[in-house]
């Protein structure tokens, strides 16, 4: 999962158990090596653990989504999956959360940057890029969606196929919103539950 859906997962645990998950589970990615060795406080370091979690239950062989990529994608079906996610959350918003996604994307950008001193390096100007062009919410769009393809099939090794993964999802469009929808709330449920019975 992406961003935005690793985000929701931490809001939920949050609100319910007064844990501080949201940045080290945003900024995930960013955090390598040792969970103990990390240069971070320790009510910071849960969110990582948590981003971790979701990766791995994320990566199982029977995720809903990555087995309808892995002919067309192989190695690159679990960024496809992960950010076709975030997309039909997006779009989805509203009906599947009864929330304004706007306001919660300005809580997300507002809690995150509230540890901006502590950054790593190179996560700021990925925070810079997704904040300017308002990246949560438009995943929703994807021609949106398409530009942010077409910039990583240039980063990455052997990236060419990527340019494929929005022509992919608009032809199987409902098949995959579908799976992507219920692998979110399956993700969610299963790392919630793990995280909170680990805390």
């Amino acid at each position: 999962m992406n961003f935005l859906a690793h985000s929701l997962i931490s809001l939920e645990i949050d609100a319910k158990t007064n844990q501080q998950t949201l940045y080290g589970n945003f900024a995930g990615d960013f955090y390598k090596g040792s969970i103990y060795n990390l240069d971070l406080a320790d009510d910071l370091k849960g969110g990582v653990v948590l981003h971790r979690l979701i990766d791995n239950i994320c990566d199982r062989p029977e995720s809903l989504t990555a087995e309808l990529l892995r002919d067309n994608f192989r190695l690159y079906k679990g960024i496809v999956s992960d950010i076709m996610i975030d997309h039909f959350l997006a779009k989805n918003f509203q009906s599947l959360f009864g929330k304004d996604l706007d306001i919660v994307q300005s809580k997300i950008f507002q809690q995150i940057n509230q540890y901006r001193a502590i950054f790593p390096e190179n996560f700021i100007p990925m925070l810079n890029w997704l904040e300017a062009h308002n990246a949560l919410k438009n995943y929703a769009d994807l021609d949106f969606l398409e530009r942010v393809f077409l910039g990583m099939s240039s980063r990455v090794k052997k990236g060419e196929i990527l340019r494929n993964a929005a022509g992919e999802i608009r032809q199987n469009y409902t098949r995959l919103e579908e799976r992507a929808i219920q692998e979110f709330f399956t993700v969610k449920e299963k790392a919630s539950r793990e995280f909170c019975e680990a805390s």
